[in-house]
Order: structure tokens, then sequence, then C-alpha cells
């Protein structure tokens, strides 16, 4: 009996040492999505089925993790509404969410209609929302239009500025006189 235990617990250690001294698996390598370079993309918005967005741009990166793409070395930004211009966006780099949310570092917007320019958030700023729902979210902004200049802090609007918010504003309104015509190209006042 006592033979049969000694065998046994010394088969247990030479396949206990067998175990322990055998190479690891290397873990496998995370996937790390997909890098494009000069690239033409089109967003469609599942939140918002009636616009498109067109970007140019050096260079996309898909993040399958996050479900996050990375669109740098923007060359061009277009919102486009039941196929007419609606908006351009000038901005450094955009991530776009897993909802077809705009995060971005800060950004510069022209909206054509009412010839709107919109100066969303600085740099070292809290980043800048485009919610495809809802509109603009910034920490700051600066709006000019041929009547009227506002800044101020935590903005909030839709997409044609028609129901703005901000806190802190200062406003400068231009009235009399011939209006200057609209600086944007394709604009309207």
């Amino acid at each position: 009996m006592v033979r049969t235990a000694l065998i046994a617990l010394v088969a247990i250690v030479v396949l206990s040492v067998f175990l322990v001294t055998r190479p690891t698996p290397s873990p496998a390598t995370p996937n790390r999505g997909v890098r494009l370079e000069d690239v033409h993309l089109t967003l469609y918005p599942e939140q918002d089925p009636k616009a498109r967005w067109e970007f140019a741009a050096i260079q996309v990166e898909q993040d399958p993790s996050t479900r996050e793409a990375r669109v740098t070395g923007l060359e061009s930004g277009e919102r486009y509404v039941e196929g007419q211009l609606d908006l351009r966006l000038f901005a450094p780099e955009v991530v776009i969410d897993r909802v077809d949310n705009l995060l971005l570092p800060y950004a510069r917007v022209e909206i054509l209609k009412g010839c709107y320019t919109i100066n969303l958030g600085k740099p070292g700023e809290m980043p800048v929302t485009i919610d495809q729902r809802e509109g603009f979210r910034a920490p700051s902004v600066h709006i000019t239009a041929p009547s009227l200049e506002v800044q101020g802090k935590d903005f909030r609007s839709d997409f044609g500025i028609e129901n703005p918010s901000w806190r802190d504003p200062i406003e400068k309104f231009i009235s009399g006189g011939e209006q200057p015509p609209c600086p944007i190209e394709g604009g309207s006042s």
C-alpha cells in the first residue's frame, strides 16, 4: 500500500515538474484594427438618416476594441442634409464614436444658411462634441455672422443655430445700414 502511494506521489511530482517547465504560449496579439491613408470617407449617421458627412483625410484608424475611428489630417469635412451642403467642418482630427457622434479637440464650423462661422472650443479645453441628434456641445464658442458676434461658455445648439444656449455671453449686434456680404462660399444671410 505504501509502495503504491509512493509511486503515485513520484508520478505527480514528475508530471508537475514537466508541466511547470513547459514554455507558456504567448498571448494572442490583439487585433490592431485598420489604418487607411489618403481617405475619402462617407458617414451615414443612424441617428440622423437625412444627413451624411463627407471627409477627406490623410489617415483613418479604426480601433476594434472601442469601435471608434480616428480621422487625422482632415483636409475637408462637409455635412449634407437631403443632398444639400449644410455645413463645413475644420478640425485637426475627428473621432467618430460607436454611435456616429463626432468628438473633436476644437473645431471651426461654417453653416451656409445664416452665414455663421462658429469656433467651438480652444486648444487645452475639454473636447467638442457634435451629436448627430442634438447638434453642437462645446466648452466655449465664438460665433460670427454679417450682423452679429457672440462669445460664450458651455455652448449647446442644434445644427441650424436656431435654439442656442451658452453661459456668460458677450454679444454684439450690427444693425442699420447695408449688411456686409456673406464671406462663406455658398452661404446666405
